[in-house]
């Protein structure tokens, strides 16, 4: 295998979930958070439709959250999975999971809390910093009693004078509905430490959106140091001769707007935008030309990427 096939075999457009755009989602997302940080919230809400790019978002953001004073803060992460049995200590026994802490089935919902509180306690130490962030995906699957999970963490670390902010993670329609079946009477503990805050995150709503995009793939490259752009590697004739794939930002948007209306669609969820500018970037645009772009083949690259399930042929 030559140098140059292991460098495309290994190329981030071949492997969507490496492949991580920075959008004002992202970076409004950023700046929020680190505002709860900067000023002591225990807890937000953030919720937006299925594959808009949340999870991806987030995995981002932790890797940027700092204190005032530019330290980098310790960051946990879980994502609730599907059970059969909805009880405290089995959400103890995910956070202990996504930690890499041992335990047994024997260990009760009280000793899996002193460990996790230890292993929050330790990174504090270690940074040096009496603060830290859990992220909870998914958090839709959660009951309403199964929050009183995070908020015995949040107590107990209080105690302690260290600070828990727990961000929560869902998919909107579920986690809406779900925090607002929610008592505020018999749940005001849990209100009043998590839900007060919330936040829609959302996918690209604009045509400038979508060329900010773009432009990321004519300026990226791989390998960062010493690759070809993005789209020079897979369209390096194209691009020697001036084409830039940000020049069909307007194209894309024009199209996806006509499913928007259509199906009446808040956004271009990330997951749908990435696969159809990939599939346009590997598959059609170097197989046809750049020259045939039209609003023909964008819109059969944006039915492969499942925007809309009705969109996908049955196999016959």
């Amino acid at each position: 295998m030559t140098a140059l096939t292991d460098t495309l075999f290994s190329h981030p457009v071949l492997h969507p979930w490496q492949l991580v755009l920075d959008t004002p989602a992202m970076a409004q997302l950023r700046g929020e958070i680190t505002q709860w940080l900067w000023t002591g919230l225990p807890g937000a809400i953030i919720a937006g439709p299925a594959r808009v790019g949340k999870t991806t978002a987030l995995d981002a953001v932790c890797d940027d959250l700092v204190d005032r004073s530019g330290r980098h803060i310790a960051v946990f992460r879980v994502s609730m999975p599907m059970r059969d049995q909805f009880t405290v200590v089995s959400v103890f026994r995910q956070l202990c999971t996504g930690a890499g802490l041992e335990f047994t089935q024997r260990h009760t919902a009280d000793q899996l809390a002193d460990r996790y509180i230890h292993c929050i306690a330790d990174a504090m130490a270690e940074t040096g910093i009496a603060q830290a962030v859990l992220m909870v995906d998914e958090c839709q699957r959660l009951t309403p009693k199964q929050f009183n999970a995070f908020a015995e963490l949040y107590d107990r670390l209080r105690a302690l004078e260290r600070a828990l902010l727990v961000v929560f993670v869902g998919n909107d329609a579920e986690t809406w509905s779900l925090i607002d079946g929610m008592d505020p009477h018999y749940y005001a503990h849990l209100h009043g430490r998590f839900f007060r805050v919330r936040r829609e995150f959302r996918g690209i709503s604009s045509a400038q959106e979508v060329g900010d995009c773009l432009r990321q793939y004519d300026t990226r490259r791989h390998p960062p140091e010493s690759g070809r752009t993005f789209v020079a590697e897979f369209l390096p004739e194209a691009v020697a001769a001036g084409f830039r794939l940000a020049s069909a930002s307007s194209l894309l948007w024009r199209v996806f707007r006509d499913y928007q209306k259509a199906y009446k669609l808040d956004a271009w969820g990330m997951q749908s935008f990435a696969i159809t500018t990939n599939t346009l970037l590997t598959d059609f645009l170097p197989r046809y030309g750049v020259d045939a772009l039209d609003e023909q083949m964008v819109e059969e690259a944006l039915r492969m990427s499942g925007l809309i399930p009705s969109l996908v042929h049955t196999i016959q």
